[in-house]
């Protein structure tokens, strides 16, 4: 941010702010212990994927189209490209990394990212920057969800591992991380027990908000919500074979951080996913945003002359991980360094 664009009465408040995010990085306590947690968190999660044989892919684009979107338009920032051309921060690889499954041997990838949100608030849960750990694979939901517990599992155990003396700065016990479990459940059984749970007006189709996986973490622990409605998705997720109103998707509840990770099932018939995009609210959007059907012609072509298998990934948001590990209410105090809409270096 250039703050001689500014005011000098909001520069200066902007300065502050973003000082006040990042603070004392070299002598606060806590702060050192975050970056701590946070790598022992990512050895964790690459020590799993790497036994199961993930092919790490590099060097991922972070200057992208507009298939560098996974859900909301509107949080996309743009970027002056040549010649006066819009291109935008990846909010995620996934389109990029999915059709490699079809091709590496293990039928198995992962990529870390940074996710650029233009989130307008900046508050206990939002981040305009965080860390995505992606995994795309060869195979169905169950597997998908077998891997997402293993790998926050892992990043969790590691953690309780080497940074007890960290965790104990949080009031946290390094024990209660050692061996996670996870359970499981579908989204109209959760809408069902919301209703007598505070939450009496929530109806099928509605998404979940932050209030609501709250109550169901307090009651279950973390756990894995699964089959949202079609309408509340993105675009490519596959329908239910016995109930079309529904994606194979899930995505994953963790106690104080809420949604941690976004996952599903890949639609990979080519004609369906044309369909499918054809008839997204998202297109919508993209149309009245200047964007076009053709800005995803690569993705819908591969799919229309190739043949493709089954596969199925998902976005890890490492921050929302932290959180949970760190047992904090405010996803502001467990990044090594904050980005937000109030807060730059």
């Amino acid at each position: 941010m250039d703050t001689n664009t500014l005011s000098p009465k909001v520069a200066a408040a902007t300065i502050a702010s973003a000082h006040a995010g990042n603070r004392n990085l070299s002598t606060d306590p806590k702060r050192m212990a975050v970056i701590k947690v946070w790598d022992a968190m990512f050895r964790g999660a690459r020590k799993y994927v790497e036994s199961e044989k993930f092919l790490a892919v590099h060097n991922m684009p972070h200057i992208v189209g507009v298939t560098g979107a996974c859900e909301n338009t509107d949080t996309l920032f743009t970027i002056d490209w040549y010649d006066g051309k819009k291109m935008f921060l990846p909010q995620s690889n996934q389109l990029y990394i999915e059709m490699l499954t079809q091709k590496v041997e293990s039928g198995r990838v992962y990529g870390e990212i940074q996710s650029f949100r233009k989130e307008l608030k900046a508050d206990n849960r939002r981040l305009a920057q965080f860390s995505l750990f992606e995994i795309e694979h060869l195979g169905g939901l169950d597997e998908l969800i077998g891997h997402l517990s293993a790998i926050v599992a892992s990043a969790a155990k590691q953690v309780s591992q080497d940074c007890a003396k960290e965790l104990a700065l949080f009031d946290r016990k390094a024990e209660d991380l050692a061996a996670l479990t996870f359970k499981r459940m579908t989204y109209a059984d959760a809408v069902e027990l919301l209703k007598t749970e505070g939450f009496p007006e929530l109806v099928w189709g509605d998404d979940l908000e932050a209030p609501h996986e709250g109550r169901l973490t307090e009651l279950m622990g973390p756990m894995f919500v699964t089959h949202y409605p079609a309408d509340i998705k993105f675009f490519n997720m596959r329908n239910n074979d016995d109930d079309p109103r529904v994606v194979n998707s899930t995505d994953l509840l963790l106690p104080l951080a809420g949604e941690s990770a976004g996952a599903a099932e890949r639609e990979f018939d080519g004609a369906k996913l044309r369909h499918k995009l054809e008839t997204s609210s998202m297109l919508a959007g993209l149309i009245r945003q200047g964007m076009k059907l053709e800005d995803f012609e690569w993705y819908l072509s591969f799919h229309e002359e190739n043949e493709v298998a089954l596969h199925s990934g998902a976005g890890v948001g490492m921050a929302r991980v932290a959180q949970f590990i760190l047992g904090q209410t405010d996803i502001r105090d467990c990044v090594p360094f904050l980005i937000n809409r109030e807060n730059v270096i």
